[in-house]
């Protein structure tokens, strides 16, 4: 990996606390040594907000850089919390250059700095260290001697620094000593690579900004990094019997789908399944050329291209139609969802055998069982108002869930051949329908280095138009999303991915909010019971139910504060000083009564953590299904002035 010039690291003072630093900086880097940045940084974010490494914040004297972020090994994991002795250079992990402070814990401050308790991506400069006793030859980072420099004090011994970006090598120094199974080791490496290959690609050819004039699905197809913080956010990788496939063989926003023949008997249906899929299938006739295939008993159902070597392995009964039945499709971010230019009312949501980011990308009975009834007999009854929030019902879907001779499928398998339709919205004149995730992003072909695009699109070109822009999303996003929460005890997955902004072309303003996808929402079911006179009847063991209402609180939070508007305050750079979290507490208050339960489980001054959906300990432990937390900082108090 190449080393960042001095004279490229002082073009940009530490001082201005941006997001665009980071930004600026790493796209002065080849993109292979860029897509490394993105992987590792993620990576060691994660190990430091997921507490699976102790770490502290050392400031630097140095034009280059306001402090250190300083991860300690795992040897020395099982000492007291608080280390008094001297480091050795195997005890510390790795060094990250920092723009500006991290969010840090309140425990006391140790000899060795201040523990950190949530590193982000956006901190920190594109250099990362380790150290050793041996010296490395001529370094050429301005930032070597004054790292060391702070470091003598704590310090046993000289040492020196080498510098690495590569993800695997950071993977295979962690995973040497993590509690995990070596298989899953393997796979996470396996991810990794995939994640680094396909970022990597995408830095070689970045796609075009949109405009307020562009699509929804252009916008869904502009997507540069994906995921803010997953080690794995970028990873596109193959479940046997599937072929790998690279960014040479595979586009993933134009898939191919193929159609299956199953028998009614072997599918469990719920809505009008067979009347929407028809549609779809007509038009696969009309642009292939060959009739309609005609099978009685039996149900035609759009599958993922990539999935077809799946059926034929996992279902042996179901007849697979010949590739010259297909019918071209746009790919959503999501990539198990597409959409079709001649449907313009309809998604379709289709199993695939894709490790993406956190999960395989298949989808489970239980999501298949819960979209449409949900939709149908709750959805309109819910606290929403109308005029903000449009949630994009799911109509209707098929599993496969037996076999031609009626025997149960376990779940697992029969996860592979799910298909669920979903209404999309549609948006009136003068009203542009934006993925939320796109307009976080930076990198896109013709942009300015390090502007992102919501500020590029919105034309934020001062600091009072990102405060007012945020305040305005902030307001209506909270307004949407938390009394659903509060008065039902429903928790939608507000993050960027299933948010659409519903924008005026005309002001460049935000109207109002449209959330997809309910496989990932929480609800307790006494709050909803109560509180719309339904009793509505969840599948036993579905993760959707929670026993609590805070447990229901506790998914909203993680999706819209600690995802969703963090990433935004950070893109417009309004985190560090706190401004936009003065504006998001002034918008909760409003949502929120004083007294309430909800009030009680953010709000109160006392709370100062909030259980932390942990993506890289989920993925050590191989599950996705349920989370598993830690402690993370409530960002609604964050307050600069009080770190």
């Amino acid at each position: 990996m190449g080393y960042l010039k001095s004279s490229i690291l002082r073009n940009l003072s530490p001082s201005s606390t941006d997001s665009v630093l980071t930004w600026s900086l790493a796209s002065r880097l080849q993109p292979s040594e860029r897509a490394a940045f993105a992987v590792t940084s993620r990576l060691l974010a994660s190990i430091v907000t997921e507490s699976l490494l102790r770490s502290y914040y050392v400031p630097i004297q140095s034009e280059d850089a306001r402090g250190i972020c300083v991860i300690l090994s795992t040897n020395v994991m099982s000492e007291h919390p608080v280390l008094t002795r001297s480091l050795h250079p195997a005890d510390v992990f790795a060094i990250i250059p920092l723009h500006q402070e991290p969010i840090f814990s309140e425990e006391t401050h140790t000899r060795h700095g201040r523990p950190i308790w949530l590193l982000d991506p956006l901190d920190m400069i594109p250099l990362i260290f380790e150290l050793s006793t041996r010296s490395p030859g001529s370094d050429g980072s301005p930032l070597q001697k004054p790292i060391l420099s702070s470091l003598v004090s704590h310090l046993g011994e000289p040492a020196f620094l080498y510098q690495s970006q590569d993800p695997l090598h950071w993977w295979r120094k962690f995973s040497t000593n993590a509690m995990s199974r070596g298989d899953i080791n393997a796979s996470l490496a396996e991810e990794l690579s995939s994640s680094y290959i396909w970022q990597r690609a995408v830095y070689e050819s970045p796609p075009i900004c949109p405009t307020v004039s562009s699509s929804a699905i252009e916008w869904e197809q502009s997507i540069v990094e994906g995921h803010p913080t997953h080690p794995m956010h970028r990873a596109r990788h193959a479940v046997p019997p599937l072929l790998p496939h690279d960014p040479q063989s595979r586009d993933w926003n134009f898939p191919g789908i193929r159609f299956a023949v199953a028998s009614h008997a072997m599918l469990d249906i719920l809505g009008p399944f067979e009347e929407e899929a028809r549609v779809v299938v007509e038009l696969a006739s009309r642009v292939s050329g060959r009739p309609l295939p005609q099978r009685d008993g039996c149900i035609i159902v759009p599958v993922y291209d990539l999935q077809v070597e799946n059926l034929r392995a996992k279902f042996p009964d179901v007849e697979i139609l010949d590739d010259d039945f297909s019918i071209p499709a746009f790919g959503q971010a999501s990539i198990r969802t597409v959409v079709f230019s001649e449907i313009p009312n309809i998604a379709l949501k289709l199993s695939v055998g894709i490790s993406v980011s956190s999960a395989l990308r298949t989808i489970s009975h239980f999501t298949a069982n819960f979209g449409p009834r949900f939709s149908k007999e709750i959805v309109p009854k819910l606290a929403i108002d109308s005029r903000i929030l449009t949630i994009e019902q799911e109509i209707a879907s098929v599993v496969c869930s037996r076999d031609a001779k009626g025997v149960t499928l376990d779940p697992d398998v029969a996860k592979h051949f799910t298909v669920v339709i979903r209404k999309q919205y549609p948006p009136v004149e003068d009203e542009a329908v934006i993925i939320c995730a796109a307009l976080l992003e930076t990198g896109h072909s013709g942009l300015p280095a390090g502007v992102p695009v919501v500020q590029h699109v919105m034309r934020l070109d001062a600091p009072e138009k990102r405060l007012r822009f945020f305040d305005e999303y902030a307001r209506l996003l909270i307004a949407a999303v938390v009394p659903s929460l509060l008065h039902n005890g429903v928790a939608f997955e507000a993050h960027p991915q299933n948010a659409l902004l519903r924008l005026s072309r005309a002001s460049l303003m935000p109207l109002g909010f449209v959330l997809r996808d309910l496989g990932g929402l929480r609800v307790h079911p006494p709050t909803l019971q109560t509180s719309t006179g339904c009793q509505f009847a969840f599948l036993p063991g579905h993760c959707v139910v929670t026993s609590t209402r805070e447990e229901a609180a506790q998914k909203l939070y993680h999706t819209l504060v600690h995802n969703h508007l963090q990433r935004l305050a950070r893109v417009l750079r309004l985190h560090a000083d706190g401004s936009a979290w003065s504006v998001v507490r002034a918008h909760l208050s409003r949502e929120i009564p004083r007294g309430s339960w909800l009030w009680s489980a953010w709000m109160d001054a006392t709370v100062k953590s909030l259980p932390g959906k942990c993506l890289l300990r989920m993925k050590l432990e191989g599950v996705y299904r349920e989370s598993v937390s830690e402690p993370f900082p409530n960002l609604i108090h964050f307050r600069p002035d009080e770190r």
